[in-house]
């Protein structure tokens, strides 16, 4: 499901804009309803921070909120938390156009409220259709299904990684909480213990180290060395006890 979020500081703009998304889920092109929701509305940005997940989103955001924060600081985030998010701006305030593209933010458009309100409804639904379109592809796309390792380099802020990229995560020697991440063009290191990985698509093979067991180009039982590339530089060593563990997924994958 797509949700809509409408950051406004002005109470009629927002009325018009709910009632505006509420409609055009119902009256569309298409022989169906749309699968969006209004899943907030508020005039603080906080809030909006506060409540986005890793979800799919069209965020449409006011920029002057007689608040510390802005729209802007406020699409940022969505930018850095959001699965998948349009961004439309609504706003009196033209000048502030460049800082969304020196902050790689992206909008999907910016709609002055200098216009006629009509001509405002008119930009909105036409951005409404589009962006209901974009996320249709990304969802058909199979984009949203793709097996991920999610991170957290910054408290708040999550990264993902797709599995089939992945190597191994292993504790990082002599440091204190610190994770490493190794995958094909991947090295990343960030704070994080190793038990709190979601490791649902991996096997752990020694006591600091996490591997993707569908990555492994090579086992060397003998040695008990995995390896993930075909000059066999990138390589994990596993401890006595896991041999069997790897052996039997191995074995059950046909490898």
């Amino acid at each position: 499901m797509l949700k809509v979020i409408i950051l406004e500081n002005d109470d009629y703009q927002a009325d018009y804009t709910e009632r505006l998304v509420s409609q055009r889920k119902l009256i569309n092109a298409t022989p169906n309803s749309y699968d969006i929701e209004l899943y907030l509305r508020t005039n603080d940005p906080q809030k909006v921070i506060n409540s986005i997940k890793d979800d799919a989103y069209l965020a449409i955001l006011d920029i002057e909120l007689d608040n510390q924060l802005s729209g802007i600081d406020v699409a940022e985030q969505i930018r850095k938390k959001a699965e998948f998010a349009e961004i439309i701006f609504v706003t009196a305030y033209q000048e502030y156009l460049p800082y969304t593209v020196s902050r790689r933010i992206e909008p999907f458009d910016y709609i002055s409220k200098g216009k006629q309100l009509e001509s405002i409804a008119d930009r909105l639904r036409i951005d409404i259709d589009e962006a209901y379109a974009r996320y249709q592809n990304y969802v058909s796309s199979n984009q949203k299904h793709h097996e991920k390792i999610t991170y957290e380099p910054i408290r708040g802020v999550k990264r993902q990684v797709d599995l089939e990229n992945l190597y191994y995560i292993e504790s990082v020697k002599n440091t204190n909480r610190r994770l490493r991440i190794v995958g094909k063009d991947i090295r990343i290191e960030y704070h994080g213990e190793l038990n709190q990985v979601d490791s649902n698509h991996l096997l752990k093979v020694n006591q600091s180290t996490l591997i993707n067991p569908k990555a492994i180009q090579e086992f060397n039982r003998k040695e008990r060395v995995v390896y993930f590339d075909a000059n066999r530089e990138i390589k994990v060593t596993v401890s006595y006890r896991k041999i069997k563990s790897l052996v039997d997924f191995l074995e059950k994958e046909d490898y």
